[in-house]
């Protein structure tokens, strides 16, 4: 597992070993780290922080990459990232309100989706498990999802944050089947959830939260997922 924080560092733990519970290796970065990502073969890691040029690390030796091509980069500092399941390609979101897709072994650049969000920032990104899609979300408080193959949004998933502008970043994921798109909504600090398909809204689920719900992950093999919010309250959600 790794994990970033603002105190410009990332560490790493094995939890294969007994001392899981400390760091066996720490990253020290020169800002605010702001997401992490494994590639699927857990060789390397990607590093998003304050700056807009995404790093690169291999696991092993620490060693940091960027890509050669400055003109490549972001704008503005790095607010996601993601591998695609086979490793050939990862996506980034920033501030710049660009999302930018990237080859996973030369980490050139391939597409840049610029004002993705009509140009506010982008919070997340996230592929799907064949890598042909991508679904994004933004500080519009809309979630879009992306085809590769041709560049354009497919589908815009919209009812959330009605009340106003968003004010935090937060991510939009799939439930495990991929059936479902997931966002919190920062106003209500409920749950909005779309069929992935025809975009139609389901009913708004509590989340039980007193503050703002900075951060959602769904399990990818049941129906699970956790919350974690302002209240300083993690909550695990599960359908019996």
């Amino acid at each position: 597992m790794a994990s970033g924080s603002r105190d410009f560092t990332v560490k790493i733990f094995d939890y294969s070993k007994a001392s899981a519970k400390k760091a066996f290796k720490t990253i020290n970065e020169t800002e605010h780290v702001e997401d992490v990502a494994f590639h699927p073969s857990g060789s390397h890691l990607l590093v998003g922080v304050r700056h807009p040029v995404i790093r690169m690390y291999d696991v092993n030796t620490t060693q940091c990459f960027t890509g050669s091509v400055p003109r490549h980069q972001h704008l503005d500092f790095i607010t996601g990232l993601d591998w695609s399941n086979d490793g050939r390609l990862y996506a980034s979101a920033s501030m710049d309100g660009a999302i930018k897709v990237w080859d996973g072994v030369s980490s050139h650049c391939i597409s840049t989706y610029i004002k993705a969000h009509d140009g506010v920032e982008v919070c997340s990104v996230k592929f799907t498990r064949n890598g042909k899609y991508i679904l994004s979300s933004g500080k519009d408080s809309l979630i879009k999802l992306w085809e590769l193959s041709t560049n354009r949004c497919l589908i815009a998933y919209t009812g959330a944050g009605a009340t106003g502008k968003q004010e935090y970043h937060s991510q939009a994921v799939f439930n495990h089947t991929e059936d479902f798109v997931m966002f919190p909504d920062e106003a209500t600090t409920s749950l909005c959830c779309w069929d992935s398909r025809n975009a139609s809204r389901k009913q708004l689920l509590s989340l039980g939260h007193n503050g703002a719900v900075r951060f959602i992950t769904h399990s990818p093999t049941e129906a699970a997922f956790l919350t974690c919010s302002d209240d300083f309250r993690a909550r695990f959600w599960v359908k019996r």
